[in-house]
């Protein structure tokens, strides 16, 4: 590679970590695309925030902090991040409304929020022409996602503890459940039972509880022993 080449590249390199035009094209598309990306995982599955809410966020946020650090440049502001640091709290309010606790008492949506909220600082560290570091995060988050999915695929076969919610048409098939675990060295603990209007016509009983097993079970196994008990109406896993 002769002096000439190596200095262009240089001044490309240069180019790319201050805020220019080129800058800001190659730091909004990569917001786009890593965005994207994540977001695609989800859109498959047919989760909440998916492919377009990702990339938004992401798209977003690299645009606020390139905003802060304009406005440095051109009014000498001290702070470059003030812009940043109100979409992190932003998000935050954006991911807590994606939280919802369930009749099952079942916390949903934990992993959208906290989604959410890394895909925005991968889009300010873009902003910020922080590549390595957004590329790094958007690395380790992908095979994160990737890797937790196949523990929970492995956990859910492989497991002595299933945590299960269940509806029961009267009380007396609740307690006819947990005789029957008990006869079958399964442990039942964490039980929390709610019993819905006894005026209404389609009335039940409702209860969350953790069943431990002496070995590992699939929830599959669970489901064919204990969810055709007489008296259940809906059993599912938690």
């Amino acid at each position: 590679m002769t002096n000439e080449v190596y200095q262009k590249l240089h001044e490309l390199y240069m180019m790319l970590y201050d805020l220019n035009f080129l800058s800001a094209l190659v730091r909004l598309f990569l917001a786009m695309l890593l965005g994207g990306i994540l977001g695609y995982g989800r859109e498959k599955k047919h989760l909440p925030a998916g492919f377009r809410t990702y990339m938004v966020v992401c798209l977003g946020s690299a645009l606020a902090m390139m905003v802060g650090i304009y406005v440095t440049d051109i009014t000498g502001a001290a702070d470059a991040s003030r812009i940043g640091a109100q979409v992190v709290s932003g998000i935050s309010f954006l991911g807590a409304g994606t939280i919802l606790v369930t009749r099952q008492n079942q916390v949903k949506g934990l992993t959208t929020a906290a989604g959410l909220w890394a895909v925005a600082c991968i889009g300010l560290a873009l902003g910020a022409g922080f590549y390595s570091g957004a590329l790094i995060c958007f690395g380790a988050l992908w095979v994160s996602i990737q890797i937790l999915r196949f523990v929970d695929k492995h956990l859910q076969t492989h497991s002595k503890t299933i945590a299960v919610y269940i509806e029961f048409t009267k009380i007396a098939d609740l307690s006819a459940f947990m005789t029957f675990a008990g006869t079958n060295d399964c442990t039942i603990s964490n039980l929390e039972m709610t019993r819905s209007n006894p005026t209404d016509k389609d009335a039940f009983v409702s209860a969350t509880m953790v069943l431990h097993f002496p070995e590992a079970i699939s929830y599959a196994q669970v489901v064919e022993t204990y969810g055709a008990l007489d008296g259940i109406i809906m059993m599912k896993a938690l």
